[in-house]
């Protein structure tokens, strides 16, 4: 520092100082956000709302009032963002497939049959443990659309119909790169893998905190490579 500039400070008698404070508190305060970039927020709040909402009620006991009250709002305003439940639902539903497509891709990656499937089983497991709530309302929610929620539903049917393409596909690769054996059928593999996969969870969500998922799909993982992988005496 020279000494002109020393002096000037010097001689301030702590105005500068202040200044300075000023100013970088001034420098500090964060930016004003966007209307988009509230609205996103306050989606994304209502979403965790409805989350926890339904798995303490379930879906028909959880309501638009509660949802906008929860997350710190007026109690209209999830009405008046969504309409109505049905509108709100397939909406965190399509985050959560936006989510959950960005978790596969990481864990998958560019590999193809068979290690594809086993980084799969790694999502779905890493997923489960590491977004327990996040997967425990969209299943509640997924579950109780059986009966309403006809929107749901058909976004559930798709994802159901997504999912075993991916498995078919894998299997597939496997059978043609002769990681998996050619007798394996890639349409039933497609529905069995689901089924273990919605039906672990189901007894995840009903039990009392027994179930290991960490050795289920451990399990599961050899009984997977015993059952597909072709076999080289």
């Amino acid at each position: 520092m020279n000494e002109v500039a020393a002096s000037k400070i010097d001689t301030s008698n702590g105005d500068a100082g202040a200044a300075s404070e000023a100013g970088n508190s001034e420098g500090a305060r964060k930016p004003r956000m966007t209307q988009a970039e509230r609205t996103a927020l306050s989606d994304e709040r209502m979403f965790k709302a409805a989350r926890e909402l339904l798995v303490e009620n379930g879906t028909h006991n959880t309501t638009l009032k509660e949802i906008g009250e929860r997350a710190g709002y007026s109690r209209g305003l999830a009405s008046n963002r969504f309409g109505s439940k049905e509108k709100l639902f397939s909406q965190m539903v399509q985050e959560f497939n936006r989510r959950w497509a960005s978790e596969l891709r990481g864990f998958v990656g560019n590999r193809r049959g068979l290690p594809a499937m086993m980084a799969a089983f790694s999502a779905v497991e890493h997923y489960l443990i590491s977004y327990s709530e996040d997967m425990k309302s969209l299943y509640i929610l997924w579950f109780e659309s059986m009966t309403s929620h006809g929107d749901v539903r058909e976004m559930l049917a798709a994802s159901h119909k997504a999912y075993r393409r991916d498995v078919e596909r894998w299997v597939r690769q496997g059978i043609d790169d002769g990681t998996i054996r050619p007798s394996i059928d890639p349409v039933s593999y497609g529905v069995e893998f689901n089924a273990l996969i919605f039906g672990l969870i189901y007894q995840w969500l009903v039990s009392d905190d027994s179930l290991s998922i960490h050795a289920v799909f451990q399990h599961y993982r050899r009984s997977t490579l015993e059952t597909l992988a072709e076999r080289r005496d």
